[in-house]
């Protein structure tokens, strides 16, 4: 039977299959955008891959896109323009883009965008850095966004914590080094190092800086990518030299060089020239920055940045200085007169500048020009050997640098003993034999919270810590795990019934080398065992548990005498974001999991 639809049927039959194919092809070109989004992508403290940028242009013009998606991509770019040093252009495209209608101002590109202003305000010294790391840490979290919120955390704590002590902001460096240092990627980490010794840097203490930048950088190598490879080198080269660690310095010089090569981008021959400008400068080897200079000004072109400009304006006119070259001195204080604001506020805060400055007015007999001039050197001197005697800047920096806190105990316990000093015989007598009780009755303590067989907490002091954990950080949690051996007894008959505990030891040994020093690691059951971590994200914490479970079952894997029998294992695994109140109910539930398992 052949059916007959109606003549006014037949048109809206052809728009509803139209409208079908383009709603699914504006879906698949929509998922198509959103993965070179994230593909042209990069975190915040890493530069993106250069290679793709024809690729982001060309999805940039396309007339399909959404406002969201254009912001998005074109956020990407401005970090592609700040990697290659075209700041001035970076700024004005972002300023111009956060302020557009109908955009998602809680995505990753506006946080992103918000923190990229911020990082270009950084370069210029500019206090408005300070709103926009703001803005871009309360737009981001721990979990949402997390390399901006760290990147953001990190700036604020280096440039905009004018009411902390110094003590106090290398103290929530090191705080963020910790928490990052178990599994902090590498990109992560030299970009806390990095952090830490700009904070060494404001101190002064360019010999610590050195050591921290040389740290970030041999860090960075293994993650970064193009620009990124020099960016951290040239901060240690300026420590290097301004610590008087001229050898070591021309060392980095020259494989900053190397990598410029191997790289081979306008930007990274820029930093390189950049580099000898510094160490030639900082020598005083005025023939070799006359050299080098002509070479500076050329690779200038490849970015736009009116720092770079002041400092090869200032360089040359040193040479000028050390030729005696008045026209070309009087032109420089003449264009500084015109505008004051050429001269960068960083500068104004470096001797060398101040030193500089006031040669000119010297060479040009201007002794009218030359009082202000020493007078803002000589300020500048006593400023610097005032915050340089500040011992309590010194003293709590190298503490939470060295994380000495065996050192501190051994000298409080120092102190102890020479006040006791003043004791009698029997009152030091009875001292030592009370604190042997202690220590006998620690000992005793301790022994009674270990399992003989595997040296680990038993289950009665496991369950105890982990019941007085306190509430997790927000966006943080509590992951336990228990780990059932489902072959123990097979791995038995197969090593020898005799070696049970040998078993259970090696299972040990294994466990301990991949846990966490602050992680809670205990034998459960007699074929069990318990793992507590805690102030961990959940993403982290399976991932963690996953990699231990993988090592567990891998224990005997070089051991000729097991044959091809490895451990088996099951994990039973429960998180939470609160604090534990029925642990036991917990417990119970997770090896009820196994017995299922099991039957």
């Amino acid at each position: 039977m052949r059916t007959t639809y109606p003549a006014s049927v037949i048109p809206l039959l052809l728009f509803i299959i139209v409208a079908i194919f383009f709603s699914r092809f504006s879906l698949a070109t929509g998922n198509g955008i959103h993965a070179i989004i994230e593909k042209v992508r990069a975190v915040s403290y890493d530069c993106p891959d250069a290679s793709l940028l024809s690729e982001l242009d060309a999805t940039l013009a396309k007339a399909s896109l959404t406002n969201q998606q254009r912001f998005a991509l074109s956020t990407a770019r401005s970090h592609f323009l700040i990697c290659s040093g075209k700041h001035e252009e970076a700024q004005k495209t972002l300023l111009e883009n956060i302020d557009q209608p109908y955009i998602d101002k809680t995505s990753y590109a506006f946080a992103s965008a918000i923190y990229q202003i911020g990082f270009i305000y950084d370069t210029k010294e500019n206090p408005a850095r300070c709103q926009f790391y703001e803005q871009a840490k309360s737009l981001s979290s721990p979990v949402k966004h997390s390399d901006i919120f760290t990147s953001a955390s990190l700036a604020i704590i280096t440039y905009c914590s004018e009411t902390d002590s110094t003590a106090e902001r290398l103290g929530k460096m090191f705080n963020v080094l910790e928490r990052y240092s178990d599994e902090g990627s590498p990109g992560e980490l030299a970009h806390i190092r990095n952090s830490i010794g700009l904070v060494y840097g404001s101190l002064g203490q360019h010999a610590l800086a050195a050591e921290q930048y040389i740290k970030a950088h041999e860090l960075g190598l293994q993650v970064y990518k193009g620009s990124n490879k020099v960016s951290i080198l040239i901060s240690a080269i300026v420590s290097l030299a301004s610590s008087g660690q001229t050898d070591e310095a021309y060392k980095r010089i020259i494989e900053l060089g190397q990598l410029n090569q191997e790289i081979g981008n306008s930007y990274t021959n820029f930093l390189y020239q950049y580099s000898l400008q510094l160490y030639y400068r900082k020598q005083k080897d005025y023939n070799r920055l006359a050299y080098y200079l002509p070479q500076f000004k050329e690779a200038l072109s490849a970015v736009s940045n009116s720092y770079y400009q002041s400092l090869y304006e200032w360089h040359a006119t040193e040479l000028c200085l050390f030729k005696n070259d008045i026209p070309c001195v009087e032109n420089y204080l003449n264009s500084m007169r015109e505008n004051d604001s050429i001269i960068p506020p960083k500068f104004r805060k470096n001797l060398d500048y101040l030193s500089f400055h006031l040669s000119m007015f010297i060479l040009l007999d201007d002794l009218e020009g030359a009082k202000p001039a020493l007078a803002s050197y000589t300020k500048l001197v006593n400023d610097k050997q005032k915050a340089n005697q500040s011992s309590a800047k010194i003293l709590g920096a190298a503490n939470l640098y060295n994380k000495i806190y065996d050192l501190e105990f051994e000298i409080e316990r120092t102190e102890r003993l020479r006040k006791n000093t003043l004791f009698a015989a029997t009152a030091l007598v009875l001292l030592l034999i009370a604190g042997l009780g202690f220590y006998l009755h620690k000992r005793h303590l301790a022994a009674k919270a270990i399992d003989p067989a595997t040296q680990l907490l038993n289950a009665q002091t496991s369950i105890s810590r982990i019941n007085k954990l306190d509430t997790p950080e927000d966006g943080r949690a509590i992951a336990i795990a228990i780990f059932d051996l489902s072959n123990f007894r097979e791995l038995n008959r197969k090593i020898g019934s005799t070696k049970s505990d040998y078993v259970l030891r090696e299972i040990a040994k294994t466990l301990q080398h991949v846990v966490r020093g602050s992680d809670i690691l205990g034998r459960f059951g007699p074929e069990q065992f318990i793992l507590c971590l805690h102030n961990i994200d959940e993403v982290s914490a399976r991932t963690f548990l996953e990699r231990v479970q993988t090592a567990l079952d891998n224990t005997f894997e070089e051991e000729l005498s097991t044959g091809d029998i490895k451990v088996q294992s099951n994990m039973s695994i429960f998180i939470t974001s609160e604090k534990l109140s029925n642990l036991s109910d917990i417990l119970d539930d997770m090896i009820m999991s196994f017995n299922i398992s099991n039957r």
